[in-house]
């Protein structure tokens, strides 16, 4: 026995043929069973270590605000004022502009002092009618009269219904010369000055928010596919929370934060194989910028780390 010497095949060729290279050097056809299943277990080995490896890839990224809006008045008028710096951050609800308001405060009182006329026409049609029926139920006036003030009360209602809602109207264009953030985030400059004519609809300023940011990047399908390969599955949502996702910066230095993929990408670009996936990274001291390209590191682990919690961090915009 000690000057057996078993031969590995670099090649990994078939057991079959590792056991007839044994019977030939055994004459005992139990003896060459024993060497044929020891040779088994060593030419297992090198898979079982591969197979414990964990699984890095590389990909393109690109940073973006997680959401961003354009600020634009509701209606046509002049900018007054200007009421933030660029890179400041606003809440949401906070004043940015101010337009002249002079001639929407004019509408407001006119069409306050209509409702109130309407309203004293509702109440003297109203006591017309409840004399009417007063003097019906006393058969001292026609039953003609009486319908008509009834009719009048009605008419007058309706004035008022209306003179209502112009005058809400009126309040509306009003409270719309303050142009207020929509979301919270920080705004960029103004593409607007004071004293400028603003359009309705024309975008006056952008506000993005930062923290946390998005990352999306590309994913080739055969690198999909070898992450799947690697877990020993065809459904992606068994392993999407056993990534763990770094980022790699322009200076090669590693961002602090990691991240784990956002489920359910874009579909698969046909004409490159490519799929875009997209994850969320906190962006407390605004180290990522719009815009900044990036490479996104994914680490998935053994077998060993399959069952182990879900990376725990901000996956939410």
């Amino acid at each position: 026995m000690k000057d057996l010497v078993i031969l590995r095949n670099p090649d990994r060729v078939s057991a079959k043929v590792v056991k007839s290279a044994l019977s030939l050097y055994f004459h005992s056809q139990a003896n060459a069973a024993c060497v044929f299943a020891l040779s088994i277990v060593i030419w297992l080995i090198p898979r079982v270590g591969i197979a414990s490896e964990a699984l890095d890839q590389k990909f393109d990224g690109v940073v973006v605000p997680c959401q961003w809006v354009q600020v634009v008045p509701h209606q046509d008028g002049v900018v007054s004022r200007i009421l933030f710096e660029p890179g400041q951050h606003v809440s949401k609800g906070d004043i940015l502009f101010e337009m002249e308001a002079d001639d929407f405060a004019l509408d407001v009182r006119m069409a306050q002092a209509e409702l109130d006329e309407a309203r004293a026409r509702l109440s003297l049609a109203e006591d017309t009618a409840a004399r009417q029926a007063i003097l019906l139920r006393q058969n001292a006036t026609v039953k003609q009269l009486a319908r008509q003030s009834e009719i009048e009360v009605a008419i007058e209602r309706a004035i008022v219904a209306r003179k209502e809602v112009a005058l809400a109207k009126a309040q509306l264009a009003l409270s719309r010369t303050r142009v207020v953030a929509p979301l919270s985030g920080t705004i960029g400059q103004p593409l607007v000055a004071p004293g400028a004519w603003a359009v309705r609809g024309i975008k006056l300023v952008e506000i993005a928010q930062l923290d946390p940011m998005k990352v999306y990047f590309y994913v080739p399908y055969v690198e999909r596919q070898r992450a799947l390969d690697k877990a020993g599955t065809f459904d992606p949502d068994e392993i999407f929370e056993k990534f763990t996702l770094s980022l790699e910066l322009p200076n090669e230095r590693v961002y602090a934060r990691s991240s784990t993929p956002l489920p359910h990408g874009e579909d698969i670009e046909q004409s490159t194989d490519v799929r875009t996936e997209w994850a969320v990274f906190p962006n407390q001291y605004n180290v990522l910028v719009p815009g900044l390209k990036v490479h996104v590191v994914s680490h998935l682990g053994g077998p060993d780390t399959f069952d182990s919690p879900p990376v725990q961090e901000n996956r939410r915009c």
